[in-house]
């Protein structure tokens, strides 16, 4: 591996929370392996996983050994599956996901969210528009649509011309729903709403429960080092996870990790003081680290700003803040392939690399050096925003 570090870790645990996704643990798991693929190539490594074990309807854990030269560490991988949440969003008729959404958009720029994001993270307050902007576009072209046949002359063009105009508007906005992911995009963001308001009690349950794992990982001492991942939308959700975790820990110890972390918009809302208290807690437990990774070219990430201070937590949370660069992480060919695709690039945070970099995900889950130790061969993001 990485020969000016230590060899430190030789038994982890790693609990993820991706992002706002109708992925099974299946699903996770078979595509983790494939990412694995690239690590083992890369550092000519080993890596064998034991069958999927259930720990609750929510938490399903991956025993992994992985062995190279000179190291071997033993990875019990833990993932909380957001599938059901989200097909139960994706299930509601297509007028309520609209209403939730066109609220939620409100919302946030009557709050003054959207304009933080403008100022603090232009790329993601463009990511926030594009939703708004494709309804608004259906919008246009099917009243232009009805107007024309409001103004064409033909029998019954009043009773007509509105029936045409619902018909368009509909079938734009689901076909551009399946091909541009804005009805999936709808629905997160309605999500996010909910989550920051306290009104998903669903995720209140699955939370409480992988805190629970957490905690019982946690009183068997036998690791050296737990992570806490979270991606994307997950993570704000692994920030909430680790605070219930660590109210029932006496003395926590473990490293947060958020990677192309979409957290800020739950925790610049004004309605969201409970989380922000949750989080500045959590951070007042002196063994509890944070490493926050962000990426240029990732429109759905929060880059050059400080999570910590644009949620006004307490002066003593001081979150590692540290930069990627994906054409530094894979071949040109790969990064050839990604251009264009924002979520395929959003999704290189928990991919493997093709290239040695001092960000690795399956190495960081895998590896034998710690994520603390990791941190030192990256120089701090500089210029970060509200510094």
């Amino acid at each position: 591996m990485i020969g000016n570090l230590p060899k430190s870790v030789s038994r982890r645990a790693v609990f993820f929370i991706g992002g706002y996704d109708p992925k099974s643990a299946e699903n996770f798991f078979d595509k983790h392996d494939r990412e694995t693929g690239r690590f083992k190539a890369l550092w000519n490594a080993e890596v064998d996983r034991n069958p999927l074990e259930s720990l609750s309807d929510d938490v399903t854990r991956a025993s992994y050994t992985a062995k190279g030269d000179g190291w071997s560490c033993e990875t019990d991988m833990h993932f909380l599956t957001l599938d059901d949440v989200v097909l139960k969003d994706f299930d509601r008729p297509f007028p309520v996901r609209l209403s939730r959404y066109l609220l939620t958009f409100f919302d946030y720029m009557l709050t003054g969210t959207g304009m933080k994001f403008l100022i603090h993270a232009w790329r993601f307050f463009l990511y926030f528009m594009y939703p708004f902007v494709m309804l608004l576009t259906a919008f246009i072209i099917s009243l232009a649509i009805a107007m024309m046949i409001w103004t064409s002359g033909v029998a019954l063009a009043w009773l007509s011309a509105p029936v045409i105009f619902l018909a368009a508007f509909s079938a734009f906005v689901q076909l551009a729903g399946k091909r541009y992911h804005v009805l999936h995009l709808m629905d997160l963001w309605s999500f996010s709403r909910d989550y920051l308001r306290g009104l998903r009690p669903d995720m209140e349950r699955k939370l409480d429960g992988l805190a629970n794992i957490i905690e019982d990982a946690s009183s068997t001492g036998e690791y050296d080092e737990i992570v806490l991942v979270g991606h994307s939308t997950g993570g704000a959700l692994i920030l909430d996870a680790a605070s219930r975790a660590s109210e029932k820990i006496s003395k926590p110890t473990f490293t947060l990790l958020t990677v192309g972390s979409t957290a800020l918009k739950i925790g610049m809302h004004p309605a969201a003081d409970w989380f922000r208290n949750r989080v500045s807690k959590l951070f007042g437990n002196p063994n509890v680290r944070w490493a926050e990774y962000q990426c240029l070219t990732d429109v759905i990430n929060f880059y050059r700003a400080d999570p910590a201070r644009h949620m006004n937590l307490n002066a003593s949370v001081q979150p590692a803040i540290r930069s990627i660069r994906v054409k530094q992480m894979v071949d040109k060919a790969t990064n050839r392939r990604m251009k264009g695709n924002f979520f395929r690039t959003h999704y290189q945070f928990v991919f493997g690399n093709t290239k040695p970099y001092h960000y690795d995900f399956p190495a960081i889950c895998f590896g034998p050096h710690s994520l603390g130790d990791r941190l030192t061969l990256a120089n701090p993001l500089a210029g970060v925003s509200g510094a």
